[in-house]
């Protein structure tokens, strides 16, 4: 215990200014991110549409996220990643102000995937300039604190977004488009190219070379393993909040526990990302998903608001475990040349868990709360055994 503090410690104390640049940006823009977790609460009150209509619309964003990894896959290895991830946060930004303002289903369906292109490009971006700048054996843990400063934005948005949306929806756009334009503002005033220029890096490949990663049978398994994960975890922001209102909770009450968990992060995920620094990384996921299905397991035991507080624990424990090793396992299996591509790739999975698991939420909601959360713990429980083996230094193709 006391060792994996001291390299805690060693870590924080020897990473580059660059990175806490973006740290400190990032946590700006994460302070005001209004809009995405009160996205299902906004469309159900305001909007009055019914769970399975909002449950396609919040699942867009995972949609986004799909697109724009596929992107990200083809310009990150190939065009500076400061400055595609500044234009990135400019778009998100004005296309994010229209959506209050559109009345027509389809036109507002079609501005949140717009918008959510922009925005969730910045997420692939982000992991790839901390891989650029960090040495292999920081990696978990400059991962680990990249999520802290989200997660302490996301407590006061969580909290400040629950009392803002009791009153009107409308602020929560204009707050959270000028944090985002403000951290773009940051990044270009202040954070420096990650790396100087690798001539085989910005070298033209063939096309066949962006689907090298789907060639290696490990990272196909950590592909469907956070596959599987996302849509569990896509829950917690989703199909739950819609949940919550279904049994007579509030917006603030959603925030409450929102900020509760961003807490719990905050305090616990560094120190547990260095405690289990060592232990293979498949271990570690398989750990986080077991933990999320049960989380969704007890969801469906749930009549009551409040003992909602209980799955989202466990929500928040899970995602804890399984996140730092996944979001640098791409970069621990990638040659230099195709980092980008692999941690895309892994983004891809995510973004079509996002989607895929919200849909799914809403749609069986509808319907069953018991069916629709003894089906999301069953997926978890896929990935737990998808996970358990897996050894990241085995490229087996």
């Amino acid at each position: 215990m006391f060792s994996a503090l001291a390299h805690l410690r060693k870590t924080i104390l020897t990473l580059p200014r660059a990175y806490w640049f973006l740290w400190g940006g990032t946590l700006i823009n994460r302070v005001g991110m209004l809009v995405l977790p009160f996205l299902a609460i906004y469309l159900t009150i305001d909007r009055h549409l019914p769970s399975q209509v909002v449950g396609l619309i919040v699942a867009l964003p995972g949609v986004g996220g799909i697109l724009a990894s596929l992107l990200m896959s083809v310009l990150a290895d190939r065009l500076a990643r400061k400055y595609v991830f500044i234009i990135s946060l400019s778009i998100s930004a004005c296309f994010l102000l229209t959506i209050p303002f559109i009345s027509s289903l389809l036109w507002l369906a079609g501005m949140v995937l717009l918008w959510s292109i922009a925005s969730e490009a910045q997420r692939p971006l982000a992991g790839m300039l901390v891989m650029d700048l960090v040495s292999r054996d920081q990696r978990r843990q400059a991962i680990s604190l990249l999520r802290m400063a989200m997660n302490v934005g996301s407590m006061v948005s969580a909290s400040l977004g629950g009392l803002i949306a009791s009153i009107a929806f409308l602020p929560l756009f204009g707050a959270d488009a000028g944090t985002t334009l403000l951290f773009a503002l940051f990044m270009l005033l202040l954070f420096p190219r990650p790396l100087p220029s690798l001539p085989d890096v910005q070298e033209p490949r063939p096309p066949q070379a962006l689907l090298a990663p789907l060639r290696d049978r490990t990272f196909r398994r950590i592909w469907l393993v956070g596959f599987c994960t996302t849509m569990v975890l896509s829950q917690q922001t989703t199909t739950l909040a819609v949940y919550l209102t279904r049994l007579g909770g509030s917006p603030v009450l959603y925030g409450g526990l929102m900020a509760a968990g961003s807490l719990l992060v905050i305090l616990l995920e560094v120190p547990l990302t260095a405690l289990f620094q060592h232990i293979p990384a498949g271990r570690i996921m398989a750990l986080g998903s077991l933990i999320l299905a049960a989380a969704a397991a007890m969801c469906s035991l749930i009549v009551a608001p409040y003992w909602l507080a209980l799955p989202l624990l466990a929500f928040v424990f899970g995602n804890m475990l399984f996140s730092p090793p996944y979001d640098t396992i791409g970069a621990d299996l990638a040659p230099v040349e195709q980092r980008g591509a692999y941690m895309s790739f892994l983004w891809i999975a995510t973004g079509l868990g996002f989607a895929v698991g919200p849909a799914l939420g809403g749609v069986l909601l509808h319907y069953s709360p018991l069916l629709c959360w003894c089906i999301v713990g069953c997926i978890g429980l896929l990935a737990v055994a998808l996970a358990w083996n897996i050894v990241p230094g085995a490229q087996d193709v």
